[in-house]
Formats: structure tokens, sequence, C-alpha cells
């Protein structure tokens, strides 16, 4: 059964709504970069950070903004609405606790994840509490905005080994699902898939994509795919894992759009694949052009965390 989706929130350094980041995108507008990170030597790198959260502020502070702020726009009917979490494993203990932080602000955190993949399990989780509660909150953030993140990077942008990684970014999504639907929605989700790789971000194992492969098939994906949203051109594995896939689906995905989303804002670390999704729901919502006739009006998000977990959602307009 699809799952009904009444509004979606969706902030970064491209902007501060759904909108926002679709025409953005669109029209090849850059995000925001102030120049407030800089080597010794002073050359400005290319570090996106949200304009309206000062470059200074620090981490714990920032990662609680994007949360709050993407909930807000969510619009939940209620202070009880369940919230089930997604958000690094740095966020959810010490002093940034985003989930502390939610209770304390009155909402009803139920469950908390972590990892690109993980709103897909989330997503499940939302459907079995739909059968007992009116609306659910599934809510992704994450920042990389911390100096060790950035020094990292900085480390390995030159490294004859790696290919020129993405520097650290930060954002966060909200999609709110509702169990009766209503007029007008943003859009629904049809399927959702999720399973486990061997290769992982912290060892050597290629990928043979083959989780990836079983999980575009379980979603039942339609004749023609005309959008994918995901991290096709973030590093070499999740590179691999997808030309791999893809492949395997060719008669599926072969024509489909597939928009650079997380390639030009830059890692978004635990919030990149709700917001793929969320991104791929406000690309159909607006009519933006699709490829061919477009007869369906769906489109593939898929992500993978650094622990080898692989999740895709096929979402889709209110029409489809």
């Amino acid at each position: 059964m699809a799952l009904s989706v009444a509004e979606i929130a969706l902030v970064s350094p491209l902007g501060s709504s759904p909108s926002e980041h679709v025409f953005f995108h669109r029209a090849e507008v850059n995000p925001h970069a102030s120049g407030a990170f800089t080597t010794r030597d002073g050359e400005a790198l290319p570090v996106h950070h949200c304009p309206w959260i000062a470059a200074s502020r620090p981490w714990s502070s920032r990662i609680r903004l994007l949360a709050k702020q993407a909930l807000a726009r969510a619009a939940p009917g209620s202070r009880k609405t369940p919230i089930l979490l997604v958000a690094p494993r740095e966020a959810l203990e010490g002093e940034a606790d985003v989930a502390r932080f939610l209770t304390l602000a009155g909402h009803a955190v139920v469950s908390q994840r972590s990892g690109a993949a993980g709103y897909v399990p989330a997503l499940k989780e939302a459907h079995d509490l739909l059968r007992q509660d009116p609306e659910v909150v599934v809510l992704a953030v994450d920042s990389r905005i911390h100096r060790p993140d950035i020094e990292r990077w900085l480390e390995l942008r030159y490294s004859a080994f790696t290919r020129n990684p993405l520097p650290p970014s930060e954002g966060a999504a909200a999609m709110r699902l509702v169990a009766s639907a209503q007029a007008p929605l943003a859009g629904k989700v049809h399927s959702y898939a999720v399973a486990e790789s061997e290769a992982r971000d912290d060892n050597d194992l290629p990928t043979d994509g083959a989780a990836l492969t079983r999980v575009f098939a379980a979603l039942r994906l339609r004749p023609a795919v005309p959008l994918v949203v995901g991290p096709r051109d973030v590093d070499p594995l999740r590179i691999r894992d997808f030309h791999l896939a893809s492949v395997r689906h060719h008669a599926r995905l072969g024509r489909a759009e597939m928009p650079s989303f997380e390639g030009q804002i830059g890692a978004l670390g635990s919030a990149a694949g709700l917001m793929s999704a969320v991104f791929a729901l406000a690309w159909l919502r607006h009519g933006l052009p699709l490829p061919g006739p477009a007869r369906e009006r769906v489109a593939l998000a898929w992500a993978r965390s650094p622990d080898g977990t692989v999740g895709a959602a096929l979402v889709g307009d209110e029409r489809s």
C-alpha cells in the first residue's frame, strides 16, 4: 500500500524549501559558499554551508537548528506526532543529542537511526505506526560543517588514491506521512526496500552491485522510470554500485533524468537519503521536465550508508 505524503521539507546551502532546491538546481544556481573556510595559505575552500547559520556556530547548535527548521516546515499537526529520526551517531548523544533537544521542545521522538539509507527502515516503521496514528514524520539531519570533518576532507582532497572527494556540507529533510489521503498531497511513496552489502566505506571490498540490484528489483519499478536521484557521482564505491545495478535494470532506468543533487551541494551524510527522496518528490510536484513522454510520474531515490546498507524508495506525485 502506498504511503500518502502530506508535506515535505528540505533545507541545505542551496535553499530553504523543496521548491527552491529544484528550481535553483534547474537554473544551475550554485549553493551558498561564504568563503569562511580557507587553508593556512588563505585559499578559499569550496565548502557550502547554510547562509542563515553562521559558519562559526558550534556544530551541535547548527545540527539542532537544521532539524528544527525542517520539522517546522513539515508542519506536524500535533506535538504528539511520532517522529522517526535519522541522524549521525554523534548527533544522537553528547552535547548535540538531537532527539533529546526535540523531546525537550515537546515532540515525540519514537526511534533513532543513522546512515543515508536509514530513512528506508523509517518508512517501514511509519507504515506500521500509521495503523494507529493519524500522521508520522520522518526527519533526517546531518552537518559536516565541523572542524574534524573539514580537516579530514582537506587531507584527502588531492590524494592520488581518491577521486577528489566531495567537500563536507549540511542539510535536513522531513516527510509528513498521513494515514488517510488528504487533498492536495505532496506525493506518494509507492514502495521501498533495503539490503546489506559486504562492501563498506571502511573496507576495501569492491562492490558487485548485487545488494542494490536486489533493492531495485524489490521496488517493482514501473516500465520506464523517468527520474533517478542518488549518490551516483559521490565516490568510487557508490558510482560503481549504481552503474552495476542500473545496467541490470537498464530497460527501466536507461532513459531517466539523473540530476546530481548531493554532488552539487557536498557530502550530506545521514541526511542524504531522505533529502534525495524529498528532492525527487519536489521535482515531480512542480512538473519539471522529464525525458520522453514521461507517462509515469514516479522517481527512484536511493542511498548507501557507510556500513554497507543500501536502500531505495519509489516515489510519485499525487497523480501517480
